[in-house]
């Protein structure tokens, strides 16, 4: 079977992203589940994060695992997964996808979508219903994309609406793609709508902006923007980091601090570390 749309949009996202186990971090990191307490233990991964703690970035990906300090976002997982990736919080992200919790319905994602490349489409598909019945509307997002990798277009399409709709933000970032299959046309102006609601999609914005792909959308000011954007929910990647400190010292200055400059050295890899306090 040819490889079907899920892992051509899962690239371009990773790709724009340039001793416990998960969930023994994620216990360790919340002992006390008061709703406060766990909102401010978010925020303090987040800050450790934006300084490359890998640990962190492993912590956050848990966060938007299990919705802890932050709402349940599959997209986010990922980001966060791939991030603990690139700065050492993980050998590998394939790690940290096959360390989620068993029955998990994001893990059930890629074990429906796994079936279906093996051409086990009854089994991917009792695996989808067993996503509905657990309310999870990715149930529909997997149909959608086995119908269009079967082709139907616009039945599958539906099927994703109706999962967006329902709050799937797997859902609402295939919906960016204007196209199916080889293709990576993405729809600009549903991304920057919603880029709000999901930090990852700011990094994919600046990636467009960069021109790296079509020399025609080049705008390296929205670059930065986005580049910044992403950087506030710890999604600035090492490419990015590198770049967004070349445009501030031979481009145009950003509002950085002193201490921005210095956490985003890290990132880059300039620097191995420095005194956060």
């Amino acid at each position: 079977m040819k490889k079907y749309v899920f892992v051509s949009v899962l690239v371009t996202a990773m790709a724009a992203l340039a001793g416990c186990t998960s969930q023994q971090l994620v216990d360790e990191a919340f002992v006390d589940d008061t709703p406060a307490l766990i909102d401010d233990e978010f925020v303090s991964l987040l800050e450790q994060a934006r300084w490359g703690d890998g640990q962190a970035f492993l912590k956050l990906a848990d966060c938007y695992r299990d919705g802890k300090g932050v709402d349940r976002d599959f997209m986010g997982m990922l980001c966060m997964a791939s991030q603990a990736d690139e700065f050492g919080g993980i050998n590998r992200m394939e790690d940290y996808l096959h360390e989620m919790p068993e029955g998990s319905d994001f893990r059930l994602i890629f074990e429906a979508i796994g079936r279906f490349e093996n051409n086990k489409i009854e089994e991917a598909q009792s695996l989808c219903e067993q996503m509905l019945t657990d309310g999870s509307a990715d149930g529909y997002t997997v149909q959608g994309i086995m119908a269009i990798e079967s082709g139907d277009t616009i039945g599958g399409r539906r099927l994703i609406e109706q999962a967006a709709t329902e709050g799937s933000s797997f859902a609402k970032f295939l919906l960016c793609f204007q196209e199916w299959g080889a293709s990576k046309t993405m729809d600009m102006e549903r991304l920057k709508t919603l880029s709000e609601e999901m930090p990852i999609v700011n990094l994919i914005l600046a990636k467009e902006y960069m021109g790296w792909e079509d020399e025609g959308m080049k705008d390296e000011h929205l670059a930065a923007h986005y580049f910044l954007k992403a950087d506030e929910k710890a999604c600035l990647n090492k490419r990015g980091a590198k770049w967004l400190l070349y445009y501030h010292r031979n481009v145009s200055s950003l509002p950085l601090s002193g201490r921005d400059i210095q956490r985003i050295q890290i990132l880059a890899g300039e620097t191995s570390g420095v005194n956060r306090d």
